[in-house]
Parts: structure tokens; C-alpha cells; sequence
């Protein structure tokens, strides 16, 4: 049985865990700490969301009708809610490391919320018949690999 220093000793380690866990948190949510992928270099901004910054900046406009603006301070802007759909459409990853990226810092379930409210929007017939090609052969298929 631990005396109890030890006892002691194993609770404030584990307080002092706890208290940088929430400090990761909040810096992670934190604007300061998101990086703004507009800032980026072309070549890396394509590479996360397959599409120009000038693609991005339309699509954000095409999609403003069929978005919902919520009202709360903390809800997030349409810019972010795009390119977090982007980026998961783009690099085929999981949603909890795009949330958790430096561009967004957003939760898994707002990643979630995120891709269902843009492609619902990205899925209406004006939208999606301008937006949306699919490779028709392997030249087609090759050009949009690279």
C-alpha cells in the first residue's frame, strides 16, 4: 500500500497532466495558434484542398445561399467550414486530423457537421453540374492525380 507522500506525489502529477491538457486545448482552439491557409504558398494550398485559392474563395460564395449562418459568436465562418470539407474530400483522411490541423482546430463532431453542410450545398444541381467532373478516361484520370 503507497504512503501517503506517494499518494500525494500521484495526484498532483496527475493534476499537473490535467492542467496541460486543457491548456493544449485551449491553445489549439485558441485564432492566435490557427493558421490561415490563405497565407500559404499555391503549390501547398492545392496540395490540402485540391482547388486555387481563387476556386476556394468562389465556391465559398456559390455555396453562401444553401448555408445556414448560425448566430452564435462561436459558430464557425464559411470560409472554414469549406475548407475544412475540402480538405477532407482532398486527402481522403479521417476527421479528427482535420479538425485537429493547424488550419482549423476544430472538434471531430464540427468536422462532421462541417462536410454534411457544404456538400448538401455543393449537391444542388446549379453547384454541383459546374463543380463536379469526373475523369472520363485514364488521361482525364492521370492530369487530375498530378
Amino acid at each position: 500500500m503507497a504512503n501517503n507522500d506517494e499518494m500525494a506525489m500521484l495526484y498532483a502529477v496527475e493534476n499537473i497532466e490535467q492542467h496541460e491538457r486543457i491548456i493544449h486545448v485551449r491553445q489549439s482552439r485558441n485564432p492566435e495558434f490557427i493558421t490561415d491557409p490563405f497565407t500559404y504558398t499555391d503549390r501547398l494550398f492545392i496540395k490540402n484542398y485540391r482547388l486555387t485559392k481563387e476556386l476556394v474563395t468562389n465556391l465559398v460564395e456559390l455555396v453562401r445561399p444553401y448555408i445556414v449562418s448560425k448566430s452564435r459568436s462561436s459558430a464557425i465562418d464559411l470560409k472554414t467550414k469549406v475548407l475544412v470539407t475540402l480538405n477532407f474530400l482532398a486527402t481522403g483522411s479521417y476527421q479528427l486530423p482535420i479538425g485537429n490541423s493547424r488550419f482549423t482546430a476544430v472538434s471531430q463532431p464540427t468536422v462532421s457537421h462541417c462536410i454534411s453542410e457544404v456538400v448538401a450545398a455543393i449537391n444542388h444541381p446549379e453547384i454541383f453540374h459546374d463543380w463536379v467532373k469526373f475523369p472520363k478516361n485514364m488521361n482525364e484520370l492521370s492530369k487530375v492525380r498530378n
